[in-house]
């Protein structure tokens, strides 16, 4: 095996790791530079290797380089992880996780960008433009992609807007707080690692070529409006770059940058011009350039001479959303002294750890693929936004400090995040857990509202409901109380029944004004998704209630419980749909229920007709316990997965829960058939191996959570309904402040081809309910399934096996 297969996971969508030979030399280089000096005159005849041409290196030097590799491979769970599943298959696809580097919830998220705006990567773009210091994990919008740069080779001067460089397959590796590729149009390799706050970028430039490293520093994937850059001495490039929030929102926000060299470069220079990306004057030996508006384009690059052998230039680069200084000492901090394999051999420690809180045993090695990647992103948002000396920028737009052992986090895709990725961090990561709810606390101190999606330090409005109230209801229900609940709760019942106050920059609840007096929102006063609206608003009132409940806020407790019965209003006892009505009363006329919009967001009346999800008992008796089944059946009799109005739909939040609904309407087995179709169908070792936007985790969770057997429908209510577990073993390892050390789920043997629970025991006695509490999990012990080829029609089809519903707990 030569070093130039190092890091490739055989997972990789069936590549075997042949890459050109030219790269297998360089990348020895590049991982031990007295690799190269003991070759420089022990050189072989050419010889053929997967069908390329090489030099080959002498024996010691070769033996060397093939030790260094398997030093290098990771092991355990990180060695089944791709990070390139995800990453889509085409500009404008939805899919769009990104490959490269980060550590576990880490402030720098490196990664190539195959685009000049968008999203960041797509897997079937073959040409790479550069490389950013952030991303976000499949939000849906063109996002960030802040602090640009990337390797040339050759004269500077005509490649101030033409850097970009075709890659292949073939040569590209990635796995967690690693990633390399090689830019066929310059001749490098690059390889990429991370700490919390800084990246480091190595790069081996061929032989006899001027090497260049660029930074297009106007360059980000959504819309920048400001940037600057300095050179410093003959080592060093710092400055900053503004850039709009994402999804349409008009919200500044400067990432501060300092990067630092190796080796001291011998030229340098910088350019400036309009229009944006266009060729703009090179100055040489110019050290500063400013971009005050979108129409500029500014950057800075630096050259080393050519070598008779290739040259290893490494640069490493801290950010800071607070100041230059923070950006200086962040790199400081993480990354001085410290060189590329240190770096990366840090980053996979840290995913070793982070990945191995659940043990799995079994399954295929795609099955084990699939699920350590989809727990992989599951841990990367939140983002880590304070520095490491505690500095972080407030929603007030002030620098405040964070206690020294904690951590504030940004990037909260809330109404995707709350229905499984939060509660699968609060269950094998409480105490960030905690931080993450103290941050959202912070929010509403700093900026005096809880918004639904806010990124850096900004309210973005995106999306509805209130899904972080839900959010800090189930972290402090599963007892994790290390945040402020005092200030959290007045955060979370201003949000429920007031509006904001005019020209501040959160919205609060859509038509909040509407449902204090109708107690519905209605459709000819509130346009975009009357009905999911409320709908979304309900869950966050019933979490609420509950948390009352638990606080002893018994006045406070009955409110929030007839707020969250709201959603009934929209529920039309005739057709027995939810459905938009006016603010008179009237429904809607001509409703479509598989017609797109008309009342819902992103989805139809058949997505949302499942969407009760804190109180599906009413829901199943509303229907109809018949009517109900043969609905949700029908509702996945699609012959293949589509984004369909009138089906389920695998690539969206709005019908995420559905498919363990049967476990309330007396059909489990159902639950267990389908939730197994859609794993098997949605979730695959392959580029577009997750279905439509990970959203920042949320789809990833979904996964995990059901590759395990349990999943709660409610998080607030701490029920986890049970399905078929993928793997015959899953320990999940608990800590502080749970009592319990373990939670082992079992199965009988081949649960790959037994989808069907025939019986269930829970530390060691027979259990008949379809779900558990997460008392049960939190306090450790043991759940083993009794899987069968067919369904058990009798386990856990009583009324009295369901999980609980709000209408089972009326104050």
């Amino acid at each position: 095996m030569f070093c130039a297969f190092r890091g490739l996971s055989p997972a990789l969508f069936g590549t075997t790791g042949a890459v050109s030979s030219r790269s297998a030399k360089n990348r020895c280089v590049a991982r031990e530079h007295r690799c190269h000096r003991a070759t420089q005159s022990m050189r072989m005849p050419a010889m053929r290797l997967a069908g390329s041409t090489i030099s080959w290196l002498g024996l010691f030097s070769l033996t060397a380089c093939v030790l260094l590799a398997q030093n290098a491979a990771p092991a355990g769970p990180v060695a089944s992880v791709n990070p390139l599943i995800g990453t889509g298959t085409g500009p404008g696809d939805t899919i769009n996780l990104f490959p490269g580097p980060t550590m576990p919830f880490g402030m720098v998220q490196l990664s190539p960008d195959t685009e000049s705006h968008g999203y960041g990567y797509h897997y079937s773009q073959l040409t790479i433009q550069g490389f950013s210091m952030t991303h976000m994990s499949g939000p849906g919008c063109p996002n960030e992609g802040d602090v640009f740069f990337t390797a040339t080779t050759g004269p500077v001067k005509t490649q101030v807007a033409d850097f970009q460089s075709p890659y292949l397959h073939s040569e590209e590796a990635a796995s967690p707080g690693y990633y390399r590729v090689h830019l066929v149009r310059w001749n490098v390799d690059t390889e990429l690692s991370a700490t919390d706050r800084t990246g480091i970028a190595q790069f081996t430039f061929p032989a006899d070529q001027p090497a260049n490293i660029l930074l297009p520093i106007s360059h980000t994937l959504n819309h920048t409006t400001g940037a600057y850059v300095r050179v410093v001495g003959d080592r060093e490039v710092e400055g900053y770059v503004e850039n709009q929030a994402f999804c349409g929102s008009q919200q500044t926000y400067k990432v501060y940058f300092d990067m630092t060299f190796n080796r001291p470069f011998t030229s340098f220079g910088t350019w400036s011009g309009a229009p944006y990306g266009g060729p703009g004057t090179l100055t040489a030996g110019s050290r500063t350039a400013t971009q005050d508006s979108h129409d500029q384009w500014i950057g800075a690059y630096a050259t080393w001479p050519s070598e008779a052998h290739p040259q290893i230039i490494t640069a490493k680069i801290g950010i800071s959303y607070v100041d230059p200084a923070g950006a200086r000492a962040n790199l400081s901090v993480e990354s001085a002294g410290k060189d590329f394999s240190a770096i990366r051999h840090t980053a996979e420690e840290a995913w070793a750890k982070a990945l191995s809180v659940i043990d799995i045993s079994g399954g295929t090695a795609d099955e084990r693929t699939v699920f350590y990647t989809t727990l992989y992103h599951s841990l990367m948002m939140p983002s880590i936004f304070s520095d490491d000396d505690g500095r972080y920028l407030g929603f007030d737009g002030q620098i405040h400090q964070i206690a020294a052992g904690h951590l504030v986090y940004a990037n909260y895709s809330g109404w995707d995040i709350y229905r499984s990725e939060m509660p699968l961090v609060a269950m094998v990561d409480p105490q960030r857990m905690q931080d993450m709810a103290q941050s959202i606390v912070l929010m509403y101190q700093q900026g005096g509202w809880i918004d639904r999606w806010p990124q850096i330090n900004l309210y973005t409005n995106v999306m509805a409901g209130s899904p972080l109230t839900v959010v800090l209801a189930t972290a402090w229900l599963d007892g994790l109380h290390g945040f402020d609940m005092d200030a959290a709760w007045k955060g979370m019942l201003l949000d429920a029944t007031q509006a904001p106050p005019p020209g501040k920059p959160y919205q609060g609840e859509e038509g909040i004004d509407w449902i204090n007096k109708i107690h519905y929102v209605p459709n000819d006063k509130v346009k975009y998704g009357s009905v999911s609206q409320i709908q979304e608003d309900a869950v966050a009132y019933a979490s609420l209630y509950r948390l009352a409940v638990n606080l002893g806020k018994t006045d406070d407790a009955k409110m929030l419980y007839d707020r969250a019965l709201d959603v009934r209003n929209v529920f039309d006892p005739e057709d027995r749909f939810f459905r938009p009505r006016d603010a008179d009363g009237q429904w809607v006329p001509n409703f479509n229920p598989s017609q797109d919009g008309h009342g819902f967001i992103e989805g139809s009346g058949w997505h949302y007709q499942w969407f009760a999800p804190a109180d599906l008992a009413w829901l199943v008796s509303a229907v109809g316990p018949d009517l109900f089944n043969q609905r949700l059946s029908q509702f996945f009799s699609y012959k293949q997965p589509g984004w369909y109005g009138q089906y389920y739909n695998p690539y969206n939040e709005t019908d995420l829960e559905v498919p363990f609904e049967f476990n309330f309407s007396g059909q489990p087995w159902q639950t267990q058939r389908f939730v197994r179709r859609v794993l098997t169908e949605n979730y695959t070792n392959t580029p577009d191996g997750i279905p439509g936007n990970d959203d920042c985790g949320e789809m990833s969770s979904w996964a995990v959570l059901s590759m395990m057997g349990i999943y709660s429908v409610d998080p607030a209510s701490l029920a986890y309904e049970l399905v078929s577990p993928m793997f015959p073993k899953i320990v999940i390892h608990l800590s502080a402040p749970y009592r319990g050390k373990t939670f082992t789920i079992e199965t009988s043997p081949n649960p790959e081809t037994n989808q069907y629970i025939q019986d269930v025991q829970l530390n060691g006695h027979g259990y008949q309910r379809n779900w558990i509490s997460f008392s049960d999990i939190a306090n450790g012990g043991r759940l083993r399934f009794a899987l069968g080829s067919n369904s058990n029609d009798a386990w856990g089809s009583a009324a009295d096996d369901a999980p609980p519903s709000l209408s089972n707990a009326q104050p």
